[in-house]
């Protein structure tokens, strides 16, 4: 990552934001293994069904990936996954509109590249949850 970018997103706390995601983005469809090992993920968490995964960018890596699961699901996957990974709903300044929102630095990073993590929620019905699961590096 060059110094220019690296120091915007430690002063934004490692999150993507919308103009990271702009036009000049790089966006290309590919197989949701391949964004989950960036993460050091051995795929999508158990339950996660209507998954798309978009890898972005040019210079430093990043993925998002979009999946549906149960709110209990998504509760257990993130215990086990991301335990320091903190919700809240205060999510002005995420990427994605969101009911509850996290992220988290990586340290030491995922051997697949990751160097941190940027979730968001949002709550549909009957106890489900759509999640936009970023995971970005160099």
């Amino acid at each position: 990552m060059s110094a220019v970018l690296a120091l915007p997103l430690v002063w934004a706390g490692w999150q993507i934001t919308p103009d990271m995601v702009g036009d000049g983005m790089d966006t290309q469809s590919v197989p949701c293994a391949e964004a989950m090992r960036f993460a050091d993920r051995s795929g999508l968490p158990a339950g996660a069904h209507d998954a798309t995964c978009v890898s972005m960018g040019r210079v430093d890596a990043a993925y998002d990936v979009d999946f549906r699961i149960t709110r209990s699901g998504l509760d257990t996957w993130l215990a086990s996954a991301y335990p320091g990974l903190r919700l809240t709903s205060d999510c002005s300044g995420f990427t994605h509109a969101a009911d509850a929102c996290g992220s988290l630095d990586l340290s030491p990073p995922a051997d697949g590249g990751a160097a941190a993590v940027e979730l968001t929620v949002e709550y549909g019905e009957r106890d489900t949850a759509l999640v936009h699961f970023m995971p970005f590096g160099t």
